[in-house]
């Protein structure tokens, strides 16, 4: 087999030009990141207050404006505040129903988990039974439990909220379309 010394050549050539490009294109990036470093560490860094060095400072104490800040006993769970997040908040479809039979099954008094029906309860499908639930935009802070199902038509995204009404009062609720918070119930491990 023979070899041709300007073939060789050649792709000794393009190997040095991609090699030189390759070395460019992590000059490029390295200086593009330098930059963007400097650019955020002005944007993002806190803005550093001078504290007055004869001022005696507690440990773990925030200073802020020379003044410590006041303490606040929240519970946290890393950085956020565990209380207040919702574990997911979905774009749903809500609905109202009442216990009358033509809604319901043959006993329209018992939710599905075997409770009576109460103010508070909501149905949906695809949520474990004990799910909290809140409909800021409709209800404020309420706090509805899922304690019933919905046909199996409905799917996820699709809750149902009991009301002590008339069939005729729970029509006026209508179909609406906004934000639920969940909150999945705790998990308890069972220990031996």
């Amino acid at each position: 087999m023979k070899v041709s010394l300007e073939g060789t050549f050649l792709i000794n050539e393009n190997m040095r030009l991609v090699e030189r490009k390759s070395a460019i294109s992590t000059l490029q990036v390295v200086v593009n990141l330098a930059v963007l470093g400097a650019v955020l560490s002005q944007v993002v860094s806190p803005i550093m207050v001078k504290a007055n060095s004869s001022q005696k400072i507690a440990k773990n104490e925030v200073i802020s404006q020379g003044k410590p800040l006041p303490k606040v006993n929240i519970p946290f769970v890393g950085n956020l505040v565990k209380k207040d997040l919702p574990d997911k908040v979905i774009k749903a479809v809500i609905t109202a129903y009442t216990s009358t039979p033509g809604q319901t099954d043959d006993t329209p008094f018992i939710a599905a988990t075997g409770k009576r029906v109460h103010d508070g309860m909501i149905a949906a499908n695809g949520l474990p039974f004990g799910t909290k639930i809140k409909i800021p935009s409709i209800y404020g802070d309420k706090i509805f439990v899922v304690e019933d199902r919905m046909n199996s038509r409905y799917g996820y995204g699709r809750f149902d909220v009991w009301l002590d009404t008339t069939r005729a009062e729970a029509r006026k609720f209508g179909v609406k379309r906004v934000e639920v918070e969940i909150f999945y119930p705790e998990k308890v491990i069972a220990k031996k």
